[in-house]
């Protein structure tokens, strides 16, 4: 079974040892003391900490040209000293310590401490660099350790298969796909026999390391993997609610963001049984495109054309919209009631889809209008009942509304700020609702505040969607409190 080690960083050695005891106690198989954080290291500090914890601890002395911390005059000394202490384990850089290798394993396992060699590339590398530098670390280590950045699926999937690779053959190894995109290869370790997880404690060294907890619930038991698709997704809270979620109930599951753009859709799909991909959510812009690569499709997102949620298993995939249970829901909560009201919907895209789709069917008299009137035109034809297309300009000439609703991206983190109909259009709706929920307050919403209109963010709709995609991935009820609880957080 895979080891956790949490990576202890702190600036003394007192505040390391409280840590490291913290973590193990908390559930870490080993600590790894980033020592090269340390604001003063020297002789006296590694004998101290080896006898507190060194056991349960890998001594990591990172060189400043693989990450670590302060340029080190010293640092050759410094790992002749920690070779020659107990620890679990000792961190042997390929490049910086190769030359005196064999002087340092030799003295390590004279205290029986394992070595493990390793290499941080700096930028993204081809896979046979990377293989050719896991078999340079097996030549000196007893684990060969490889972290490299990684910035496609493609380049996940690579990982992932090597992962696979290496365990077939009982080889002792720790592939590490760094920043977001590669946390597919830390959710995975223990699933792919990987010698140690590396795990958060406090502050993350580097972007995409698990929380221990939640390499906890992943040890020993087979990961659901989901996650959300689209381009980009820096803004979403769905990862923060999922992982809530997970955490609530001690599912063995991690949520992660896949930020890919079309072309890479089908690579997503096609490896989703071996990266253990059970459920994806799809947002902005590819509910439509995803469509025809799904396999079968429910009511909704057949009758819509578009897919929020994606269920996959034994092969199979199918898409669902939930966004059409989160928007019905969320009028109700809201206490709002569209029938025989006027609505006038702003975009044509999947989110647009599915609210047009709840207001017809509470009886709504729905107008629509987005910047691409062919794009309206297509919306309103996927309908039985009558949509009218109004063309942003003559905007003017229509309403007023009694619910004006924007289903467009326009006021979103990573989108443009500016408002999605002008302010004049604003002074004729009843009540502005924004499915932009982050951040909480559009400018769209407080245009419409000044104007002395009742207004709401989408995170009602965004709950109610994410817990159904959560019962059809998972079969358990959601805890909607905690998610619920999670994404105020993430906003505040």
């Amino acid at each position: 079974m895979t080891k956790i080690a949490a990576v202890i960083v702190a600036s003394n050695a007192r505040d390391a040892e409280r840590d490291a005891r913290a973590a193990l106690s908390g559930g870490a198989d080993l600590a790894e003391l980033r020592l090269d954080q340390l604001d003063s290291l020297n002789s006296s500090v590694v004998r101290s900490l080896s006898a507190a914890v060194g056991p349960r601890a890998i001594a990591t002395l990172r060189s400043p040209s693989q990450g670590g911390g302060a340029s080190m005059t010293n640092r050759n000394d410094l790992m002749r000293d920690i070779a020659a202490q107990r620890f679990a384990y000792i961190d042997i850089e390929l490049e910086a310590d190769g030359a005196r290798a064999e002087e340092l394993t030799k003295a390590a396992k004279r205290h029986r401490t394992g070595v493990i060699a390793s290499h941080h590339f700096a930028k993204p590398a081809d896979l046979s660099d990377v293989q050719d530098a896991l078999e340079s670390c097996s030549a000196i280590g007893d684990v060969a350790k490889v972290a490299v950045p990684v910035a496609t699926i493609e380049s996940v999937i690579q990982l992932v298969d090597l992962m696979r690779s290496r365990a077939s053959r009982k080889a002792r190894t720790v592939v590490i796909g760094t920043g977001i995109p590669g946390t597919m290869t830390r959710a995975l370790a223990d699933d792919c026999g990987q010698e140690i997880q590396y795990a958060s404690w406090g502050r993350s060294v580097v972007a995409g390391q698990l929380t221990l907890a939640a390499a906890k619930r992943l040890r020993g038991r087979t990961p659901i993997v989901l996650g959300i698709v689209g381009h980009p997704i820096g803004h979403s809270l769905s990862p923060a609610i999922h992982e809530a979620a997970l955490a609530a109930l001690d599912l063995p599951g991690v949520y992660l963001p896949f930020d890919v753009e079309r072309d890479s859709l089908d690579a997503l799909l096609q490896s989703a049984d071996r990266l253990r991909i059970r459920g994806l959510n799809v947002t902005i812009p590819h509910k439509e495109s995803i469509v025809e690569r799904l396999d079968e499709l429910d009511g909704d997102a057949e009758r819509l054309g578009a897919v929020n949620t994606v269920l996959i298993g034994d092969g199979w995939t199918k898409g669902h919209n939930t966004d059409v249970f989160g928007f019905r829901l969320s009028l109700r909560s809201l206490g709002l009631r569209v029938g025989d009201r006027a609505a006038l919907v702003v975009g044509a895209g999947g989110a647009a889809r599915a609210v047009v789709d709840v207001l017809l069917r509470e009886g709504a008299k729905v107008q629509v209008a987005s910047r691409n009137v062919k794009r309206s035109e297509s919306l309103a034809e996927a309908f039985d009942q009558p949509v009218e297309v109004v063309p942003m300009e003559k905007l003017a000439r229509s309403g007023p509304w009694d619910l004006l609703v924007n289903a467009t991206p326009v006021g979103a983190q990573g989108f443009s700020d500016g408002l999605p109909v002008p302010e004049s259009i604003l002074a004729k709706a009843g009540f502005v609702y924004d499915l932009v929920y982050n951040p909480p307050t559009t400018r769209l919403v407080a245009e419409a505040k000044r104007l002395g209109k009742p207004t709401t963010s989408g995170l009602e709709m965004l709950l109610h969607q994410a817990a159904k995609s959560f019962e059809l991935w998972t079969g358990r009820a959601p805890p909607i409190e905690a998610m619920r609880r999670a994404a105020k957080e993430a906003l505040s």
